[in-house]
């Protein structure tokens, strides 16, 4: 991902801006063909820890937390009813999904410098 630049308006159809003014550069074509290799090397090694994989379609107010709990989920957990074990160990991993629009591709730059897209 390339770096965030500071600008008052985006000047093209190729950015997304942040609410402080932060512009990111939508991906390029090479951008997810370099992205899909990194997740499915990434998935693999998940797997063979015997992680479920979880992929959460929007990371916004509902999305972001979402994926937070899941992440947040430890093997030996029975949903039905009360916990009957955990392990304590991570029995997903997620992957946070969003369209890559103007509009508000921007919270996949923050979320992946650990910083929210969304306040309430």
């Amino acid at each position: 991902m390339k770096p965030a630049t500071k600008a008052k308006k985006p000047n093209n159809n190729n950015v997304s801006q942040s609410p402080n003014g932060e512009v990111f550069p939508l991906p390029s074509p090479a951008d997810y063909a370099k992205e899909f290799k990194r997740l499915k090397a990434r998935v693999a090694k998940e797997r063979k820890q015997g992680r479920e994989i979880v992929v959460v379609m929007g990371v916004g107010f509902v999305g972001a937390v979402m994926a937070g709990v899941i992440a947040d989920s430890t093997l030996g957990t029975d949903f039905k009813s009360v916990p009957k074990s955990t392990t304590g160990k991570p029995g997903k991993f997620v992957i946070g999904m969003r369209r890559p629009s103007t509009r508000s591709f921007w919270k996949i730059p923050y979320l992946n410098r650990t910083t929210p897209g969304v306040r309430s």
